[in-house]
């Protein structure tokens, strides 16, 4: 599988609770060297997908705001 065909199967929320998870595991620093590096990998991977999304995302809420013809872009603020 792809990098872009893995961004495309997983979602934003898998791809972060896996990053969390792999974060778990290699803060208890009980894995050999390979599995570090396997899994630091594969959460490098994950970190790119959750950007990517969360770049489109921004891109669609930016053209949805769009009012004339001028992008009118819109801080967002999670309470």
């Amino acid at each position: 599988m792809s990098a872009s065909d893995d961004s495309e199967a997983i979602s934003f929320e898998e791809s972060l609770e896996e990053l969390e998870s792999l974060v778990e595991k290699l803060e208890r620093g009980q894995l050999t060297l390979d599995e570090s590096l396997g899994l630091f990998e594969r959460g490098m991977k994950l970190a790119r997908i959750c950007n990517q999304k969360l770049s489109k995302a921004e891109r669609k809420i930016e053209i949805l705001i769009e009012e004339n013809g001028n992008l009118k872009t819109e801080t967002f603020i999670e309470e």
